[in-house]
C-alpha cells in the first residue's frame, strides 16, 4: 500500500467490486441466495468462494487486468433409498422371491392396463 494512501481513502471492497466487476457483484448475490436456499432445505453446510486474479497489462504502466472465479458448492440433498429383493439372474424386484404369495392371484400379476395402470378385471375372490 502506498504511504500516501490513508486507510479511509480505500473505500469499501463492495463499492470497488461493484465498480470494477459489476457482473461479479450481481453473480455473488444470486449465488448467495441459491446457497442459502439449499442450506435451509438440506440443513447442511455449503460454501461460496471467489478468487481474484490480478495481473499487469503488457507494457507495464498503471493498468492491471482483474479476473475472477466463483465457486458455489451447494449441499447435496439426501436421496431416499428403495428396498428391493434380488431374484433369479441377479435381477432386482419389489417382491421377496423366497416368500409365499398371500393370494393365489397376486394383484401385481392381474390384468393391468399399461396406459392407465388400472386393473382391467378383478380376480374372482
Amino acid at each position: 500500500m502506498s504511504n500516501t494512501m490513508k486507510e479511509n481513502e480505500l473505500g469499501s471492497f463492495a463499492a470497488m467490486l461493484a465498480t470494477i466487476r459489476p457482473k461479479t457483484d450481481a453473480e455473488l448475490a444470486e449465488n448467495m441466495a441459491k446457497l442459502i436456499e439449499e442450506v435451509r432445505a438440506t440443513g447442511k453446510k455449503g460454501t461460496l468462494s471467489v478468487t481474484f486474479e490480478v495481473k499487469p497489462v503488457d507494457g507495464g504502466g498503471q493498468a492491471v487486468i482483474v479476473n475472477d472465479t466463483l465457486r458455489l458448492r451447494v449441499p447435496e440433498r439426501t436421496r431416499e433409498g428403495s428396498m428391493a429383493f434380488v431374484g433369479d439372474g441377479n435381477r432386482l424386484q419389489r417382491t421377496d422371491p423366497t416368500a409365499m404369495p398371500l393370494f393365489d392371484d397376486d394383484i401385481r400379476t392381474a390384468n393391468v392396463d399399461p396406459k392407465t395402470g388400472e386393473i382391467r378385471e378383478v380376480p374372482n375372490s
